[in-house]
C-alpha cells in the first residue's frame, strides 16, 4: 500500500497537523506555522481510499488544535466549549472531505484552489451567524507575516484565510500528484507571490502625520467597579493619578480599559474624578464604564472626555453571550472628526467595524478587557481590523495587553498588564489618510470565492454523472 494512504499515516498526520494547529492558530504563538500545518493531513486526505478515515483524521486534527481555546476560556461552561470544539471540528472535516472529492477528479491547476475556496466559504458563512463574529478564522494566524497580512486591505479576513489555505494545499497536492507537480506549484505560487509582492509595496508607504497616544492599565483595580460599587471611587482615583502623570507626556489621546468605572451609584462620581484629571488639558480621555442609567438600563460604555466639549458616550454593540446578559446594545458608532471609539468584542465583527472606515476614521480608540491568556489573540484580531480599514488602533485592555498598531498591522508599542503595578504606554502612531480596497468592495472577495466554489462543485458533480443519464 502507498505510504500516503496507510491508516498509520492517517493517525500520524492527524496528530502532527493537530499539534501544528495548536501551535499556530488562535492562541498559538507561532502563527506562520499555519502555512504548513495542514500539509500532512491534506496529503493523507488526497490519497486515502476511505472517506470515513479522512473525516475522522480531519476532525481529530482540528479538535487537537482547539485545545488551546478550551484551556484559555476555562471560565466558560465545559459543555459550551465542547460544543464549540465539536462544531468547528465537524465543519473542518466537511471541508477536507469536499477538498478530497473535488481534487481527485479536477485538473491539478484548478484542484489546488479547492481547499482555499472551501475554507473561506465555510468560515465566512459561519461568521455571518456566529455570536462571536470572525473569531476562530484561520486567517488571523498571518498577523505576524506582514506582506501577506496586507491582503486584508483587499479582501478582509477571507483573503488571509485564502492565503493560509493555498500554501499548504499547493505543497500537499504536489506531493500527492507527483506527475502534475509543476502545474500545481505554478498555479499555487502565482497568487501567493503576487500578494506578497503587493503587500511589500504597501508596507513601503509613508505616513501623512503622527498622533501621540497613551494607554493605561491597572490590573490591581481591574473589575472592582463591576463587582463592588463601594470601591468604584478608589478605582477612579487610582486611574486619575496615572492619567495625571501621562498628561505630562503630552499625548493627544489616553485610553483606559473596559468596565473599570461606574456601577449603579458611583458612575457620576467616577466620571467627575476622571474629568478633573484632564481638565484644561489638550488631551482626550476614553475610559470604559459599567453603568446603570436612570431608567435602570445597564450598559457597557466608553465615556469620552474631550477638551472644550461635553461628555460623549459610546455604548458597546456586540456583547459576550452569557457574560453580558442584561446589558443593552448601543445604537451605533461614535465618530469624532477622524477618530472613532469601539469596545473590545466589537472588534471581532469586521462588517460592523468597516462602518468606521467608511466614515473616514484614521484612528480607533478601543477600551477592552481580555481573559489574561487570550491577550495576544484578541489584540491581534483588532490589529487586522486596522489593516482592513486603513486606520491605526490604540487598544487598552484590562487583564491583557496595551497595544498600539498602525494601518499596516505593525505593532508600534505593546505591554502586558500586571496585577502588581500600573502599566502604561506612550507612543507616536503614524497616520495616513485614505481608505482601502476592502472599504470600497466590502466582502466581495468572499462572495467571489463562494461563486467560484459553486461553479467548481457544479462542474465536478456533472462529471460524476453516469454517461447516458438524463
Amino acid at each position: 500500500m502507498n505510504w500516503r494512504a496507510s491508516p498509520w499515516f492517517g493517525v500520524v498526520s492527524a496528530a502532527f497537523t493537530g499539534l501544528l494547529f495548536l501551535a499556530s492558530l488562535d492562541v498559538g504563538p507561532w502563527g506562520p506555522l499555519a502555512l504548513l500545518a495542514p500539509v500532512p493531513l491534506l496529503i493523507y486526505a488526497l490519497s486515502a481510499p476511505r472517506a470515513i478515515t479522512v473525516a475522522l483524521a480531519a476532525a481529530a486534527a482540528r479538535a487537537i488544535g482547539l485545545a488551546g481555546i478550551v484551556y484559555v476560556y476555562d471560565d466558560f461552561p465545559l459543555a459550551t466549549m465542547l460544543a464549540f470544539v465539536a462544531a468547528f471540528s465537524l465543519i473542518y472535516a466537511g471541508v477536507v472531505l469536499l477538498t478530497r472529492w473535488l481534487a481527485r477528479s479536477t485538473p491539478s491547476a484548478l484542484a489546488v484552489f479547492s481547499y482555499p475556496l472551501l475554507l473561506v466559504t465555510s468560515e465566512f458563512l459561519f461568521g455571518m451567524v456566529s455570536p462571536h463574529g470572525s473569531f476562530g478564522a484561520m486567517g488571523y494566524a498571518l498577523v505576524d507575516v506582514l506582506p501577506l497580512l496586507q491582503a486584508a486591505s483587499l479582501g478582509g479576513v477571507p483573503a488571509l484565510t485564502f492565503c493560509v489555505a493555498l500554501a499548504p494545499m499547493t505543497v500537499a497536492l504536489a506531493v500527492a500528484t507527483p506527475k502534475h507537480w509543476r502545474a500545481v506549484v505554478i498555479a499555487g505560487a502565482i497568487p501567493l507571490v503576487s500578494i506578497a509582492c503587493a503587500g511589500a509595496l504597501r508596507l513601503n508607504q509613508s505616513y501623512d502625520s503622527s498622533t501621540r497616544v497613551a494607554l493605561v492599565g491597572l490590573d490591581q483595580y481591574e473589575g472592582r467597579a463591576f463587582r463592588n460599587e463601594n470601591e468604584a471611587l478608589e478605582t477612579a482615583r487610582a486611574y486619575a493619578r496615572e492619567v495625571s502623570k501621562l498628561v505630562l507626556e503630552k499625548p493627544k489621546f489616553i485610553v483606559a480599559p473596559e468596565k473599570q468605572f461606574g456601577g449603579a451609584r458611583e458612575a457620576g462620581a467616577s466620571s467627575a474624578v476622571l474629568a478633573e484629571a484632564v481638565a484644561g488639558q489638550p488631551v482626550t480621555l476614553v475610559a470604559g464604564f459599567d453603568e446603570v442609567l436612570a431608567d435602570s438600563t445597564r450598559i457597557n460604555s466608553a465615556q469620552v472626555f474631550a477638551p472644550g466639549k461635553s461628555l460623549q458616550r459610546y455604548v458597546k454593540r456586540r456583547l459576550i453571550p452569557g457574560l453580558e446578559l442584561g446589558y443593552s446594545r448601543g445604537p451605533g458608532p461614535l465618530v469624532m472628526d477622524t477618530h472613532g471609539v469601539a469596545i473590545c468584542k466589537d472588534m471581532d465583527f469586521p462588517g460592523m467595524i468597516r462602518g468606521y472606515g467608511e466614515r473616514g476614521v484614521d484612528l480607533l480608540l478601543v477600551p477592552a478587557w481580555d481573559f489574561v491568556r487570550d491577550g495576544r489573540l484578541h489584540s491581534r484580531m483588532a490589529v487586522v481590523r486596522g489593516v482592513e480599514n486603513g486606520f491605526a488602533i490604540a487598544r487598552s485592555a484590562a487583564a491583557g495587553r496595551l497595544t498600539a498598531s498602525d494601518r499596516y498591522g505593525r505593532v508600534i508599542a505593546e505591554a502586558i498588564t500586571s496585577p502588581a503595578k500600573p502599566v502604561t504606554i506612550v507612543t507616536d502612531l503614524g497616520i495616513r489618510a485614505g481608505g482601502t480596497w476592502y472599504l470600497r468592495l466590502g466582502d466581495a472577495f468572499a462572495w467571489v470565492c463562494m461563486a467560484a466554489l459553486a461553479l467548481l462543485l457544479a462542474w465536478r458533480a456533472l462529471r460524476s454523472r453516469p454517461s447516458g443519464s438524463d
